[in-house]
């Protein structure tokens, strides 16, 4: 999740704070939630209309990255009371103890019901954008975009400065098979773990074109309305998900390069660089950063680099 998504506006549905939930106030099956990363409030937001109509309301809950281990212990205690539990895939103790999918799952009442749900996350249109790590392993998020560009990573390690840096992204040409290569074992991927789920996004993304993800993890609405489309039929409610008109993830829109799309055969309009929160953003503002970062800490471009090297060279 990036930290410069636009604030979702107001929607009319009363809401309680999930911190405001007691296990000796709530009536059993009363109450659904949606567990997982940054995509999983845009679910709840779709699915909690039609849950309202069934006697389900669908409460906000935090990201599972933003828990602590309190709040999850909250959330235990209130989930054998839950009618409802949508998740996406979270391994077990992945932050804090008992904050995976299926550690919940566990300890839900015998009358409730699960819906296992997607992580939508698509490499194909952005072949560039990559996560990086510290040397503990855990996730580094790229200063300015939070993604990592696979390119400025490269130009760190090559020890090129900020102008040299942006030459060798502005050169970059995509290999047309190496992107339609990387696009299709995405889908592959996607596919495979979505096989032992309840939904499968990966004809959206694909349908969707190059208008399918924002950013590798952020999907646009027409992906999601999938998801919401999923847990409704799961469940056996009839009705459409509540969609908005504005983009719920597109507070950040990744560069969109001519090669990829030409490459994939996709209509589209190229994307030259970032926008943040309505707003372009140059790329010298993105690379002095970034580089800063990879000076201040080398391991975390080497370590970047190394694991995809096999894709730096494919894409020439």
């Amino acid at each position: 999740m990036t930290t410069h998504e636009v604030e979702a506006p107001s929607v009319p549905e009363h809401l309680r704070r999930w911190s405001e939930l007691s296990p000796d106030t709530v009536e059993a099956g009363t109450v659904g939630f949606v567990w997982g990363n940054c995509q999983a409030e845009s679910i709840r937001r779709m699915v909690a209309p039609t849950g309202a109509g069934h006697g389900v309301e669908f409460v906000r809950l935090p990201p599972v990255f933003e828990m602590d281990e309190a709040e999850v212990a909250r959330l235990h205690a209130l989930l054998p009371l839950a009618g409802v539990l949508v998740t996406q895939p979270v391994r077990d103790e992945y932050r804090v103890p008992g904050c995976g999918s299926e550690q919940l799952v566990a300890l839900l009442g015998s009358g409730s019901r699960v819906v296992r749900v997607p992580t939508t996350y698509y490499e194909g249109l952005f072949p560039w954008q990559v996560h990086a790590h510290d040397e503990a392993g855990a996730r580094v998020d790229a200063p300015v975009t939070d993604y990592h560009d696979l390119r400025l990573l490269d130009a760190a390690v090559r020890g090129l400065d900020v102008d040299a840096a942006l030459e060798h992204l502005e050169d970059a040409t995509p290999d047309p098979g190496a992107v339609r290569d990387l696009a299709a074992a995405s889908q592959a991927e996607l596919r495979r773990r979505n096989a032992a789920l309840d939904v499968d996004t990966t004809d959206a993304v694909v349908a969707g074109g190059a208008a399918a993800m924002w950013t590798v993890n952020h999907p646009a609405n027409a992906t999601l309305h999938a998801v919401g489309a999923g847990v409704l039929s799961t469940l056996g409610w009839s009705g459409e998900p509540a969609v908005p008109d504005h983009q719920m993830l597109g507070g950040s829109l990744a560069p969109l390069h001519p090669g990829v799309l030409d490459a994939l055969g996709l209509d589209g309009t190229p994307r030259p660089g970032w926008t943040i929160g309505g707003r372009d953003v140059p790329w010298p503002e993105i690379a002095r950063a970034q580089l800063e970062l990879y000076a201040r800490q080398p391991g975390i471009a080497v370590r970047a680099v190394e694991k995809h090297r096999s894709r730096l060279d494919a894409l020439g």
